[in-house]
């Protein structure tokens, strides 16, 4: 199967694994998905709260510029709270 937004297998793959790693690391960060999505929103995400829970449910694909904003966010949000 071959989804056009991907241009290809190989970018389906990588799509793939990289919501998988985002869902660990959400799981593992414990970050409450309101914070999650409210932070990720602040960045100028645009995706909803029911969609980024899908997305971290592996259930939905996000094109990739929402990807990233959802791996900032993360990365941000743990950061915080690590110092």
């Amino acid at each position: 199967m071959n989804a056009d937004w991907t241009n290809g297998p190989d970018q389906l793959s990588e799509a793939d694994e990289q919501r998988r790693g985002a869902a660990r690391r959400f799981r593992d960060a414990q970050v409450p998905l309101i914070k999650l999505w409210t932070y990720y929103y602040g960045l100028g995400g645009d995706a909803d709260e029911l969609s980024l829970d899908a997305y971290l449910n592996e259930a939905l694909h996000l094109p990739a510029a929402q990807v990233g904003l959802i791996t900032t966010a993360m990365t941000e949000l743990t950061a915080a709270e690590d110092e």
